[in-house]
């Protein structure tokens, strides 16, 4: 259950160094594979916080020689933790009802492992995109819930506790939206037996391909 998107899923290819390999999708038709990019990844493995190094693939455009690399659905660009850290830490502090300080751990292992300064610089960035994260995360259950109803995975409604609602917040509404997001995931966790990790991945998947439907 708490393994990140390395074990749960199947994108990442490991190496024979126990390195994590990510092809990802080519940017279009104009780009050629061109050597890997590697960064230090912090994932959980079965509920133990592991340190490893993802080597991700690297995208040449021949025209004009622009280059990018293909970026792994639980890898974030400012932080060395997974999405799946990012949420259990930040569900433990929203939903725990004892204050960022004394948040509890959903998992034992990453107690220590973040800092409440970074938890709370966590939260300020999510709260950037609130509404979209839970609307992505809320889709994604919804479609693997069906045809049964997304109320029955929440039969008493989907409110915030009162320890999160009576707290005083810099953006309310936006803390509301990330708890709802984490709610939704760690329900569909329970109730329809998918690792967190993967529904995140799919989740971001969904907002990213949101996010190029918009345009430019």
């Amino acid at each position: 259950m708490w393994s990140s998107l390395a074990v749960s899923g199947d994108m990442y290819v490991r190496r024979d160094d126990g390195r994590l390999f990510y092809r990802g999708t080519r940017p279009g038709p104009g780009w050629q594979a061109h050597g890997t990019f590697r960064r230090r990844l912090r994932i959980l493995i079965e509920g133990v916080l592991k340190e490893v190094e993802v080597e991700k693939q690297r995208w040449l455009e021949r025209k004009t020689g622009r280059t990018c690399h293909s970026r792994p659905p639980d890898d974030l660009p400012w932080l060395h933790f997974c999405s799946l850290v990012i949420a259990l830490k930040l569900w433990g502090w929203l939903n725990g009802g004892r204050g960022v300080y004394n948040a509890p751990e959903v998992v034992d292992d990453l107690h220590g492992e973040v800092s409440e300064r970074t938890l709370q610089r966590w939260l300020a960035r999510g709260q950037r995109y609130a509404t979209e994260i839970e609307q992505a995360i809320r889709l994604t259950v919804i479609e693997k819930r069906e045809p049964r109803t997304v109320e029955t995975l929440f039969p008493g409604g989907l409110s915030p506790p009162e320890a999160l609602t009576c707290r005083s917040w810099r953006d309310p509404p936006a803390v509301e939206h990330l708890w709802r997001a984490l709610a939704f995931l760690m329900g569909g966790t329970l109730q329809l037996s998918v690792p967190p990790a993967l529904l995140l991945a799919e989740a971001r998947g969904r907002w990213e391909e949101t996010k190029d439907n918009r345009g430019p």
